[in-house]
C-alpha cells in the first residue's frame, strides 16, 4: 500500500495536534495543580515548567500543523507569535539547565 502525500500530512497533523494538546494540558495542570506536588523544587519552578510546557505545545502546533494547513498566512501575523514562542522555549531551556545544575550541585541530589 502506498501512502499519499495528503494522507501523510493528515497523519502528521493529527499526531502533532495530539502531542501539542498533551503538552498544553499537562503544562496547564503543572501551573495550577502540580506545582505544589513536587517536593524537590519550589512551587515557582513547577509554574515556570508549566509555562515552558505550554509554550512548547504552542510552538509544536505552530510549526507542524498551522504552517502546513495555512501556508499563505500573513508573515506579519505569524512571525511575532513564532518569535515569542521561540524566546520562551530558549528561556525555558536555560532556566531548566540552571535549576538542574543548582539542584545537583547545591543540594547534592543526584
Amino acid at each position: 500500500m502506498r501512502v499519499t502525500r495528503q494522507l501523510s500530512l493528515t497523519l502528521l497533523a493529527l499526531a502533532a495536534t495530539l502531542w501539542s494538546l498533551v503538552m498544553v494540558v499537562g503544562g496547564a495542570w503543572l501551573c495550577f495543580e502540580g506545582a505544589g506536588r513536587w517536593t524537590l523544587f519550589p512551587p515557582l519552578a513547577g509554574r515556570i515548567g508549566g509555562l515552558f510546557a505550554i509554550a512548547s505545545g504552542q510552538f509544536l502546533f505552530m510549526y507542524l500543523v498551522a504552517d502546513r494547513w495555512f501556508p499563505r498566512a500573513s508573515r506579519a501575523i505569524t512571525w511575532p507569535l513564532e518569535l515569542v514562542a521561540s524566546l520562551v522555549l530558549v528561556a525555558g531551556v536555560a532556566w531548566a539547565a540552571y535549576e538542574l545544575v543548582r539542584v545537583i550541585f547545591v543540594t547534592g541530589a543526584a
